[in-house]
């Protein structure tokens, strides 16, 4: 038995070697800066040698001020070589949403990505995916707003994209509604009606990875910018409640998109409500195993295995790209 286990080790860690010398092409689509978890999620695929950041596309109100914080993080990584897109200002049918993104306080008004920098989000992402020369996977982690677009903007990424790995949904432990279907509801039932392979972490598994006061202890006591920005970014989240801890909904997202073996996922389709009573049903996202559908979602997380992997490179110095252009 001993044997067996040692050589599954060895085996896995052949995996991660040849995963590491061949990063996965990745387009990251994020409604960052409302809550951490967004800006947390991109360190996280910046410090992972296992993916390459083709692209950054923000999404919601304020785009261009989401954008700004894309690249004050980018910059702290020394990934400036990384473009950013400024995606949907609105969702398709629903109501816009209003107000300030609140982890822009962070920035002070310099902090601006240059003027010859901003590109249009859905024209980055359909770009993006036609000109690799491999196939691209797509980490959504906000409303699926731009990835719908995109697919109905241009029907030939479709044969060019591997997979979506998304943050959505809500579909086995109880009834009840998740934010980002709920943002868009008519984005998100365009993208799992897509047919194209999906890999979705919903409320299920993602709250069960929530960092602990002793998690937080580790970012006070780095003296690393890039580690001190992400906490004063918690700091603005926490908005005076210490108490309050981060949960890793989205940096979830990011990491099984090279850590496939962190969540147990079931096989079948994903149906999204879009005529149901709103406050209650509509944007419910209703899971149907299917051996043959499209969409893997994840019924279990390997949680304490994840937590640990994401603040060993979280609280690490920024890594050495192998991969800027």
């Amino acid at each position: 038995m001993a044997l067996i286990r040692m050589l599954c080790l060895l085996l896995l860690a052949g995996l991660t070697v040849v995963s590491a010398g061949n990063p996965i092409p990745v387009i990251l689509d994020t409604d960052i800066g409302d809550d951490i978890d967004d800006a947390l999620a991109l360190a996280l695929a910046l410090q992972s040698p296992e993916l390459d950041v083709r692209a950054v596309v923000t999404v919601l109100q304020h785009r261009e001020r989401r954008a700004d914080l894309c690249w004050r993080i980018l910059e702290l990584y020394n990934r400036t070589d990384i473009p950013v897109g400024m995606g949907a200002e609105q969702p398709l049918l629903t109501k816009p949403r209003t107000g300030p993104v609140s982890q822009t306080e962070a920035l002070d008004p310099e902090m601006r990505m240059p003027d010859a920098k901003r590109r249009n989000g859905i024209r980055l992402m359909i770009d993006t995916i036609l000109s690799s020369s491999e196939k691209v996977t797509v980490v959504a982690y906000g409303p699926l707003t731009n990835v719908a677009l995109a697919l109905k903007a241009e029907p030939r990424i479709e044969s060019k994209i591997e997979r979506l790995v998304l943050m959505n949904g809500l579909f086995f432990t109880r009834i009840g509604v998740e934010y980002n279907t709920l943002r868009d509801p008519e984005a998100a039932a365009i993208v799992f009606g897509s047919g194209l392979p999906v890999v979705v972490v919903g409320l299920d598994v993602t709250m069960q990875c929530r960092l602990s006061p002793e998690d937080m202890r580790r970012f006070d006591s780095s003296t690393l910018p890039n580690v001190q920005f992400l906490r004063r970014l918690i700091r603005i989240w926490q908005d005076g409640h210490d108490d309050r801890m981060p949960v890793l909904h989205d940096p979830l997202s990011v990491a099984v998109t090279f850590r496939p073996e962190l969540i147990r996922p079931l096989k079948g389709r994903v149906e999204v409500e879009t005529r149901g009573e709103p406050g209650r049903t509509y944007g419910m996202t209703i899971f149907r195993s299917d051996a043959n559908g499209p969409v893997q979602a994840a019924k279990e997380v390997e949680a304490t295995q994840f937590v640990s992997l994401f603040m060993e490179r979280l609280v690490s110095a920024p890594r050495t790209s192998s991969s800027s252009r």
